[in-house]
């Protein structure tokens, strides 16, 4: 099959790079051919069998109808979780895309959420093997929340945690911290519905009433840590 994907970002750039291992021929189009060429564009579009946005969520509805008349009656598909957009079809891919290409081997490990009354996933990618589910347009808000809170969040944790890691102790977090962390990852393959370990798990009062007291001058990872706290082991809502 033949894709034109709009986008050369990470996940552009990505989703390129899988779909031309599954053996399909793939063009990226940037903004600037978008806005410059629009004779190659439609060119493109007009012998494509898929054509796809791999935008802003803020710029979807826009690029939907700017190319409505040269789309037609192609299938027209996004890759957001959290947007629905009219006459498109969303499959977002549940990964945090590097810079670069991922290896090959990754692609098909990538889970998929799918559209509820949309085109079976193996029709839009041919020959892609990836875990999917279906999501209907009501609960993509629900998703949404729940990818940001499991990653966006706990990258964001991670990354406070570092730099306090490499601001108090002579290491590099990378060197140190990145096992721990896969570590962690581990232990949710082992048992996705309950891998928490640490002193919370164990119900550790005096392990955990020390942690508190270790961060009270640092107001941004008291605040984190008592949010964990309060989530994981509301019954020491008294530890303070």
């Amino acid at each position: 099959m033949k894709y034109v994907i709009f986008g050369p970002g990470r996940v552009g750039t990505n989703m390129a790079a899988y779909l031309t291992s599954l053996a399909h021929n793939v063009t990226l189009i940037s903004r600037r051919e978008a806005e410059t060429d629009g004779d190659y564009c439609r060119s493109e579009i007009s012998s494509a069998d898929i054509v796809a946005a791999a935008l802003p969520d803020s710029a979807l509805s826009d690029w939907r109808a700017a190319w409505a008349d040269t789309i037609g009656k192609r299938p027209a598909v996004h890759f957001s979780g959290a947007v629905s957009v009219d006459g498109m079809h969303a499959y977002h891919p549940l990964y945090s895309f590097p810079p670069s290409v991922l290896p090959a081997d990754v692609f098909p490990k990538i889970g998929f959420a799918c559209p509820e009354d949309g085109p079976a996933f193996t029709d839009i990618f041919p020959g892609a093997p990836n875990p999917t589910f279906s999501l209907g347009d009501d609960a993509r808000a629900h998703y949404h929340a729940l990818a940001v809170l499991s990653g966006n969040f706990a990258a964001h944790l991670w990354n406070e945690t570092a730099a306090a890691f490499a601001s108090a102790y002579d290491a590099a977090p990378a060197d140190i911290l990145s096992t721990y962390f896969e570590s962690i990852v581990d232990r949710f393959r082992e048992n996705p519905l309950s891998s928490l370990t640490g002193p919370v798990a164990r119900g550790d009062r005096i392990s955990v009433e020390a942690n508190v007291a270790a961060l009270a001058d640092d107001p941004k990872l008291s605040a984190l840590y008592k949010a964990f706290l309060a989530s994981a082991w509301p019954e020491a809502k008294d530890i303070d």
